[in-house]
């Protein structure tokens, strides 16, 4: 009868142990992943949205600063262009 304790495989060396045991690893790992792509993808979501806004804004101030120039550039009185007196 040692002989058929010895062929017995042990729990670490049993194939269909090991399998479970990476299955539960891999299953950890995939739930780890998920976790980290959710936070990128919600940084990611986050910084499009604030490089619009500034795109929006730096649109929306040169609109009103140009339309405020050309404002200024029609109320600027007329130079009348007189001969000096010789």
């Amino acid at each position: 009868m040692p002989e058929a304790d010895s062929k017995r495989e042990s729990p670490e060396n049993d194939p269909e142990h090991l399998a479970r045991l990476l299955q539960i690893e891999l299953a950890q790992k995939r739930a780890t992943w998920k976790n980290t792509s959710a936070r990128y993808s919600k940084i990611r979501t986050a910084s499009f949205f604030f490089l619009f806004l500034v795109v929006v804004g730096s649109l929306l101030a040169f609109f009103l600063f140009f339309s405020r120039m050309n404002e200024e550039r029609a109320n600027r009185p007329a130079k009348t262009e007189e001969t000096p007196p010789h």
